[in-house]
């Protein structure tokens, strides 16, 4: 997940804006020959092993004549080119509400401290803190409630993983992003240390412009994350629901 700064919600209107027209100007071009239709998805970059790189493999043994393209964005612009029928499946952390996109439960996932395995001294000393959201920074303030508030902050799993690893740090991570780090031994649980438990959402249109393609991509979607081991700590959900107007959570 990742929260904007007050500069980068500044910038965001523009920003969408440049996206959108550059891709409105290759419409006519993004399906290729042969295809029927084009699925666009956007999902955090850690869960490319775990989701994004067997969906794919699903879609072409289901639906070959289906055109798939990776975007990466931040999840709130991706919203914004959702909404604009810019995108079709988003997945992510944090949702925003937004009128005409559902979201879902996808799986919940296991947030972690953990540090290098060469830190020396307390992890304490050198701690990135992620950003969460609200729910998270309560918790974790209430846990650690003598601890000094970090000089470094993140909202980015991959900026936080490779800090982490570059710097000889510690953050609160997801497990299913950190498992193969603590395998090789980079890493380590720290003990004694709450751990938080973190939904994953699918983002999709309500009203989709191929409703077919989209059922296909989403039933892959569901059918792997509830065949991820419990190693990877993630849990089947079906609870769904549709954000209008100024709807929270």
């Amino acid at each position: 997940g990742v929260t904007l700064t007050p500069a980068g919600r500044q910038f965001l209107p523009h920003a969408s804006t440049i996206t959108r027209t550059w891709e409105q100007s290759r419409q006519d071009i993004a399906v290729p020959d042969g295809y029927e239709t084009l699925l666009r998805l956007t999902a955090p970059a850690y869960l490319w092993d775990s989701i994004t790189s067997p969906w794919i493999e699903w879609m072409r043994a289901k639906r070959p004549n289906v055109a798939l393209r990776l975007e990466g964005s931040f999840p709130d612009l991706a919203i914004d080119q959702m909404a604009e029928g810019l995108l079709d499946i988003c997945i992510l952390y944090l949702p925003r509400p937004h009128p005409g996109i559902v979201y879902e439960t996808l799986a919940v996932d296991r947030i972690v401290l953990v540090q290098h395995t060469a830190q020396v001294g307390p992890w304490t000393d050198n701690y990135i803190l992620m950003d969460w959201g609200l729910e998270f920074r309560v918790e974790h303030d209430r846990a650690f409630a003598g601890l000094v508030k970090p000089a470094i902050s993140a909202g980015l799993v991959f900026i936080g993983l490779q800090h982490v690893l570059s710097q000889k740090a510690a953050a609160y991570l997801p497990l299913s992003a950190v498992s193969a780090d603590i395998e090789r031994g980079e890493l380590k649980r720290v003990e004694d240390t709450p751990v938080f438990q973190r939904p994953i959402y699918l983002a999709y249109p309500e009203n989709p412009a191929s409703s077919d393609a989209l059922d296909v991509a989403l039933t892959g979607l569901r059918t792997l994350a509830g065949n991820l081991s419990s190693d990877q700590a993630f849990a089947e959900s079906d609870r769904a629901f549709s954000m209008a107007g100024a709807a929270a959570f």
